[in-house]
């Protein structure tokens, strides 16, 4: 008999939480410390709702989100989140609407060309729906990128020509990101044995994510604007969202869906865009997790016992790029609760007694012995992930491959 979760332990709730976290993620210190620092903002969600249906499931790229704040609440990244349709939302998540658009371009502009277009956004007056616009060209991760096919599925020639060059833009809409964030402050602050989680419910509830819609419009439309802008004339293959609200109960923090509602399905172009010296991968969306993939992960008897399994088999998680992978080789993860933040105690590394025995890693000046501790993971040594995360999402057919492409020339200013 489960044991009643107003009335759980710090531990109980953990424990609680993490038999509800389901992950595809490679094994990795990134995607280790992501799902540690889940537990407690899922287990923060269940005590608040008094409910045993909130679940997280993380894609291959499970990994660490750099926004101190959802660190902080207790959110990791890659990773679809999942609770009852009861009109209470969790703004501590923070969805931004990020996404990318993919263009095609009959010819591929100058370099010098793009420069100067770059620059004259930067310093123009571009109003969307009476405000102005704040290019963020290179800010985080966002960037321009261009590309040349390096092979094309027949079944999308129609929309993705081989002889056609193609540009991806990825960002959010800073401009407006406040009216999301501030919400968190208007919610109702609901002690946990985990700590405190704020909670929109009633109107309020109902007006943030009204404000929600209307800021993911925003943010596409914003994403289309300033495609057009340093691209000029180009045909716009696909738009979507990658981070935000895909339902009143569903946060997604890095994931496509694969059976996104704001396109026809199964005609919509999924880019998964790994680091700046990798192929961008395309793929046209599909149904997952199938039965066979939650049998080979071990999900399948956790999630039916959860009654999970028919909810697992409809996530239709896709990746939108490789993750943040931390340049460190400690294997071992203690988290320590305070008033001030989860105190992250990373070990486990090899200890070093000789100079000959000193690592890559370590003439870059990373210590490869000595605990580090952490309150969230902004400043760690990180690079991005490469084809390892492609390989997964074969492995677990996520996706249908209909084409590759090849990077020429990555803008970030």
């Amino acid at each position: 008999m489960v044991k009643e979760i107003s009335r759980m332990s710090e531990k109980e709730l953990l424990n609680f939480a993490e038999e509800r976290i389901f992950s595809l993620g490679l094994r990795d210190l990134a995607s280790a410390l992501s799902y540690e620092n889940m537990r407690y903002g899922l287990g923060k969600m269940i005590y608040a709702l008094d409910s045993e249906d909130v679940y997280c499931v993380f894609g291959p790229d499970a990994t660490i989100t750099r926004n101190i704040g959802r660190w902080k609440s207790g959110f990791g990244y890659g990773a679809v989140l999942k609770w009852p349709d009861s009109g209470i939302y969790f703004p501590e998540i923070r969805p931004n609407g990020c996404g990318m658009i993919l263009a095609r371009l009959d010819e591929m502009p100058q370099r010098n060309e793009i420069i100067e277009r770059v620059s004259a956004v930067e310093q123009s007056d571009l109003y969307l729906d009476g405000i102005k616009l704040k290019p963020d060209f290179g800010k985080g991760n966002h960037f321009f990128e261009f590309y040349k096919p390096l092979g094309v599925s027949p079944d999308i020639e129609g929309v993705m020509p081989k002889d056609c060059n193609y540009a991806i833009f990825h960002g959010s809409a800073p401009e407006r990101k406040n009216e999301l964030y501030s919400a968190i402050d208007r919610g109702e602050w609901i002690k946990t044995p985990l700590g405190e989680i704020s909670v929109l419910d009633s109107k309020d509830g109902k007006g943030y994510y009204e404000t929600w819609k209307e800021f993911n419009k925003f943010s596409k439309k914003r994403r289309e604007v300033l495609a057009r802008a340093v691209l000029g004339d180009c045909e716009i293959v696909s738009n979507l969202t990658h981070q935000g609200m895909f339902a009143r109960n569903e946060i997604r923090l890095g994931c496509h869906d694969t059976m996104d509602k704001s396109y026809p399905m199964g005609e919509a172009l999924f880019p998964v865009a790994l680091r700046w010296d990798h192929s961008v991968h395309i793929f046209k969306g599909k149904r997952n997790l199938s039965t066979d993939v939650m049998g080979r992960l071990g999900f399948d008897k956790r999630a039916e016992n959860l009654g999970l399994k028919d909810e697992l088999e409809k996530i239709n998680v896709l990746p939108h790029g490789g993750g943040y992978r931390i340049d460190l080789h400690y294997s071992n993860i203690e988290v320590i609760k305070t008033d001030i933040g989860n105190h992250f105690i990373l070990s486990g590394a090899k200890p070093i007694s000789k100079v000959d025995e000193i690592s890559e890693t370590v003439k870059r000046g990373v210590s490869s012995f000595g605990e580090m501790i952490i309150m969230n993971p902004h400043e760690l040594p990180f690079d991005y992930r490469g084809t390892s995360i492609i390989e997964k999402v074969m492995e677990y057919d996520l996706g249908i491959p209909v084409a590759e492409l090849q990077p020429l020339m990555t803008l970030k200013v």
